[in-house]
């Protein structure tokens, strides 16, 4: 079997200039470069990577874990693998279908050696199954979490929801509907009570018919407007915790023969790519800013490292849903 030593004898340089080649980092001349890559080639050599990994203890691979497709990940994706790139590290994408048992296959491959770290898009298991596996490496998530064993990146979603909340009020809309995530989770808690806090603020009381959650992302857009549809009071207005599903809203609500904006305005949640393709208004927290944060804290955990992180602000994004009211423009 073809060695590194092979290599560097032919090419008649040092070990470690064959290994700097290999690897990519430290400087090699273009000169015993073009020498390295062209003994490799003739002698057929290609790196042993599983042995390098167990000689190092890392893999320089790290697993992105989500339980499906969702609007958000493209850009999230994206953004963690590039940064990963950047400083030499592979990304290993998982999807886990919301099952308990696969999921923990993939922390799993931490504790064998397969994987450096975990990032977690979406969780099947509960908080409290995943964390003790960051003994076998840093888990990162976006999700909300108060833990000492995984980091999370997220924005304060109280903020950018009663952000909404004020400019949907701004622009003339007083019953306001408002879609949320799982019960469950912190960020879906920020924004109940950014609701209760926004109405006690306007004082107009909030109606149980006017929230709706959404639990699993997947054609919730088009169920919600059916809810809407049925509605005897409609509300002038909807608030959505994710882009997609603002999207499904909007779709079904044409099909159903309404006229969104002009028939309810809707404002979304993400700046995702759906958003700017549908021309709807809503909030960017800084996506790419989490991802990229995540992997920051990832990176300075395995290389005890400090590398700064990126700052994260919440915009809101004005589009084509949120039409002024006539009304206010009488005034």
């Amino acid at each position: 079997m073809t060695t590194i030593i092979d290599v560097a004898k032919k090419a008649q340089v040092s070990k470690s200039t064959v290994s700097r080649v290999i690897s990519g980092n430290g400087y090699v001349s273009k000169d015993s470069r073009e020498k390295v890559l062209e003994a490799m080639e003739a002698l057929s050599y290609s790196p042993n990577l599983i042995a390098r990994n167990l000689q190092s203890g890392e893999t320089k691979t790290i697993g992105f874990l989500a339980q499906g497709y969702m609007d958000p990940l493209g850009i999230f994706l994206q953004s963690f693998i590039s940064i990963a790139k950047k400083y030499n590290y592979y990304v290993t994408l998982y999807f886990t279908d919301g099952d308990k048992k696969k999921e923990i296959e993939a922390l799993n491959q931490m504790k064998y050696k397969q994987l450096d770290g975990v990032f977690i898009l979406t969780r099947a298991n509960k908080w409290e199954v995943i964390e003790p596996y960051s003994i076998y490496g840093p888990i990162a998530t976006w999700h909300r979490i108060d833990s000492e064993r995984i980091y999370s990146s997220y924005v304060d979603h109280y903020s950018g929801y009663l952000r909404s909340l004020h400019y949907l009020y701004q622009r003339g809309y007083r019953s306001i509907g408002h879609v949320l995530g799982n019960v469950e989770n912190l960020n879906t808690k920020a924004r109940l009570k950014a609701i209760e806090d926004f109405h006690k603020e306007i004082n107009i009381p909030v109606k149980d018919e006017w929230i709706f959650h959404d639990q699993s992302r997947i054609d919730n857009g088009q169920n919600i407007a059916q809810l809407w549809h049925e509605m005897v009071n409609k509300t002038d207005a909807m608030a959505f915790y994710t882009d997609s599903v603002a999207a499904g809203f909007i779709s079904e609500l044409q099909t159903l023969g309404y006229s969104p904006p002009e028939d309810v305005a809707v404002i979304g949640f993400d700046n995702s790519e759906i958003s700017r393709l549908m021309h709807i208004t809503t909030v960017d927290y800084s996506i790419k800013s989490q991802a990229e944060n995540s992997f920051i804290y990832i990176h300075n955990q395995l290389n005890k490292e400090t590398i700064p992180q990126q700052e994260m602000r919440v915009q809101l994004i004005e589009r084509n849903t949120v039409p002024l009211r006539l009304q206010e423009k009488k005034q």
